[in-house]
Order: C-alpha cells, then structure tokens, then sequence
C-alpha cells in the first residue's frame, strides 16, 4: 500500500473511510469522541475490503519489510513482458530480531541491467530469505496468458497432476478434491473449481466493519421491500463505461439483428442493451401463463450502475397489470409479471448523484471519504443479495456479473465424484443476457 504521502485518495484509500479509519480523542468528559485524523495504521489498500486469511501465508508476515514501497514498485514496473519474457524473482532477506547472531554468506537481488538478472550480494547465517515475484494487476495479466495459463491448465505428465493436486491443496480443497481437481482436462470446469474453491476457503471474506455496514445497509435499504427468506430473483444491468468500450459490440450486434442498426451512420434505437432483454431470460415457460390475472408477481432485485435510466424503461416501455405490476408480454403471447426492488432509492431530482451512488470507480473526484464508502457498501450489499438469488441474470462483459457467478459455486464434495460421478459442482442458476456464454478464467 502505498504511503499517505503518495496516496492520490484524501481519505488514503479508494474504497472510502469506515468509522474505524479515523484516529479518536475525546476532549470534553460524556461527548462523543471528536475526530482528529486518520488513523495511519488501518488498512488503506484492498485490506481495507478483503480480510487476509492467515492460512494463505501460512502466517508469516509480509516479506522483506526492510523494503520500501517506492523499490517495491520499481520492482514491480521491471517485470515488464516487453522486456522479459518470463516474470522475474527477488531473493530478500526477512530482517531478524537484533539479538540474532548473523554470519556473512551471499544473497541474491534484482540486477538493473535490461536482461532482469540477478548478481550475488552479501547474505548473512541466521537471516530467513524469501523469493518473492513483485507484480501489479497489470503486470498479472500481461504474463498470465503466456506464463501462467498453461501451467494452471497443464494435465499432460504426471509432475503436472502433482502439481495441479498441490494448487488445489494450497487453495483450501481436501485431499479427494485436490485429485478431482487434478483429473479435470475441461479448461471451464477447472476455472470454475478453483474460483469455488477460493471462496468456500474464504480467500474472498469482508473484513468485519464491512460485513457490518453492509448488514446494516440492507436492513435500512432493502428489508422492507425483500425480506432475504423468501424466494426472490436478481438482476444485474451494467452499462456506463462499459458502453463505450467492451459492450459496445455486442450492443450493435443486438440491435443489428432486429434490423435496426444503420451500418452507414451508425445510428441505433438506444446505445445500450434494453432492460427488457434482461426480463426475457425469464421466459422459460414455467412463468409464463396466458392469463395475467392468474400469475403472481415474480419479484426481482435490480442492481445496475444506471438505475434513473433502468427506473424510466419499467415506467415507460413495459405494460402494466391492473395492480401496477410491470408486465413482460413474451413472443409467444405469455405474460409475466414483476416487482422491482433497487437497491436504493434515486437521488430526488438529481440524476449524477443518484447514478454515482450506484458506481465505484477509481475516480478521486467521487465524493468525500464517506460517500466513497458509501457507495462501496452499497455495491457489496448488491453483490452479496445478487449472489443469493434463485435465479441471477447477468452478463460476463461485467467484472460484477463474473464475481457474482463465483459467489454462487459451490464444490461437489462428495467422495463419489472421486470414481466419475458428475457434476463436480453445482451452481445457483445463471441466464446470460448477452455477451460470452463462458466466463473466464477466476478475477478476469
């Protein structure tokens, strides 16, 4: 994490400021406790969301904290794919405690020169060194698909079994689902079995104010509307960035197959996917009866980073029962009814504010410290009640849809897998509004 005095984000991190971010005095005997800063040594990085599972690191601490994060960084921008084909390591050394009695011997460290070597340095008995790979995300996916890919999905030789099992092992699976694991060639099934996996093992769990704000941010927000112990459904609408960039082509494609796009100007009906679309993936013929007046409103969470947009579609485009239930009327004659709950309320007259509301980016302009977390639980309570769901309508062209779809896998432990028996897991039920069929690999 980088230093306060380098950090772009007033409140020292991205993801906002929790209660527990702030340093406290109390100055006046029965009054609440008055802010006087922050409190440098709460977590600021993704720490400040994810929880670190001791077990991960087998409970050692962050290697080599004589170093600091200006080298680390110089370390990470020097495994550069341009550069070196495969990712390089540093050997450093674990400072020990003072009274240790140390002995010259020789180490290891990154070389300046353009090859990315390494030359030897002085090491000294006694000291605890660690080969450590220092990589940012982008670093991470430039050497994943080339490097590491194959690796992970390398089941050609028996050392390659091995180390599939030992991965699997390493990510929480018992001993019989660390072999189910390595026996797996489907490259789908292997994604999916690691991401479930990495949840069931907690690698993803909220550090505990999140947990706690989010809690709270459904009680106020939701409850009323979806009490989470009755069957419900969710959907999750992505649009804003994404509009312009990796959605773009399938929206043309969408309306170029209802004959409505303009290939000379380029011109559509709307730039975006219609919510309607989304509604019509519940048509698989169990919810749709002829007469209206019989069915019951399907209710149905919505999460969407446009929602004043998504809010006037329900309004304008769909058709209404007698009692004001939105109403999808499907090619073939059937009606299905919804209710609609969003996750919170619009901003009255305000459309930027009501749509920042639903949005987290990195953007450091976004609000203060507390809307920015804010906005985070909001977006984590949205995940949280999406990845519940019975059914979840989404898409993969989303990083939200794809960690929503993670949330809801679970392993197959049962030992008959072991012998052949499938499916190796089971999933909370996915429809794909658009886009890839498959996702990727876990976090892509």
């Amino acid at each position: 994490e980088p230093p306060p005095a380098l950090n772009v984000f007033k409140s020292n991190s991205q993801f906002g400021c929790p209660p527990e971010a702030w340093e406290t005095r109390v100055v006046r005997t029965g009054a609440p406790p008055k802010r006087v800063g922050w409190d440098f040594d709460f977590p600021r990085g993704l720490s400040r969301l994810i929880k670190h599972p001791a077990w991960l690191s087998r409970g050692c601490p962050v290697p080599c904290s004589d170093i600091g994060y200006e080298q680390w960084d110089e370390m990470r921008l020097a495994n550069n794919i341009t550069r070196v084909s495969v990712p390089q390591e540093i050997r450093c050394r674990n400072p020990p405690p003072s009274s240790r009695p140390r002995k010259r011997r020789g180490v290891n460290r990154r070389n300046d020169d353009k090859d990315g070597g390494v030359v030897p340095e002085e090491e000294e008995e006694g000291d605890k060194y660690t080969n450590v790979i220092v990589m940012g995300g982008q670093q991470i996916r430039d050497y994943f698909w080339p490097h590491y890919k194959p690796q992970m999905l390398d089941r050609s030789q028996p050392p390659s079994l091995s180390t599939a099992a030992d991965w699997a092992l390493r990510l929480g699976a018992q001993k019989h689902e660390s072999r189910i694991f390595a026996a797996l060639t489907d490259n789908y099934q292997i994604w999916d079995y690691a991401s479930a996996l990495l949840v069931r093992s907690g690698i993803l769990r909220f550090q505990p104010w999140i947990a706690r704000d989010v809690e709270e941010h459904i009680r106020i927000n939701v409850a009323d509307e979806l009490p989470l112990d009755v069957p419900y459904d969710g959907i999750h609408v992505r649009r804003g960035d994404k509009l312009e960039s990796d959605a773009r082509t399938f929206v043309r494609r969408y309306w170029d197959d209802l004959g409505m796009y303009d290939e000379e100007t380029g011109d559509m009906p709307r730039n975006y996917i219609p919510f309607s679309h989304y509604l019509a993936q519940f048509d698989d013929g169990e919810a749709c009866v002829e007469d209206e007046d019989e069915a019951s409103p399907r209710l149905v969470y919505v999460a969407t980073d446009d929602p004043m947009e998504v809010r006037r579609e329900i309004a304008e485009d769909l058709p209404k029962d007698m009692e004001g239930n939105p109403v999808l009327v499907t090619a073939n004659g059937c009606n299905i009814k919804f209710r609609f709950v969003f996750g919170r309320p619009p901003s009255e007259g305000d459309e930027e504010a009501s749509t920042m509301a639903y949005h987290i980016d990195g953007d450091v302009s976004k609000g203060d410290c507390e809307d920015r977390y804010a906005r985070n639980i909001a977006g984590i309570a949205d995940l949280m009640i999406l990845a519940k769901a019975n059914i979840f309508v989404g898409e993969f062209n989303s990083n939200w849809g794809r960690l929503v779809r993670a949330f809801r896998l679970r392993v197959n432990d049962s030992t008959k897998v072991t012998n052949g028996a499938r499916p190796v897991l089971t999933k909370g039920e996915m429809r794909i509004a658009w886009g890839h069929r498959h996702q990727g690999p876990p976090g892509w």
